[in-house]
């Protein structure tokens, strides 16, 4: 017979520190959330003039975290629009 093995039994809290914002918002970000902001919202090729490489989906995520409602609005003929409002 073999011996049973020793597993650790200490269970330590995991610790995580946070990174305290200083509340400014990142240049791309300010960009992004204003052409959402805009009446008609934006598109994916606005979002990749203004510099964003990434899902459009991505930056509506950027969005709410600052404090917006997101939207997508998709007509038939037409581009999807990505739209952000101030809650």
């Amino acid at each position: 017979m073999s011996k049973p093995s020793k597993k650790s039994t200490s269970k330590k809290p995991t610790v995580v520190v946070l990174k305290k914002r200083n509340g400014k918002a990142n240049a791309l970000h300010e960009k992004l959330i204003k052409l959402f902001s805009r009446p008609n919202g934006a598109t994916l090729t606005d979002t990749w003039e203004c510099g964003y490489k990434y899902p459009a989906v991505q930056a509506l995520r950027i969005a709410e975290r600052h404090g917006y409602k997101t939207n997508v609005v998709k007509k038939s003929g037409e581009l999807t629009r990505y739209v952000a409002t101030k809650r």
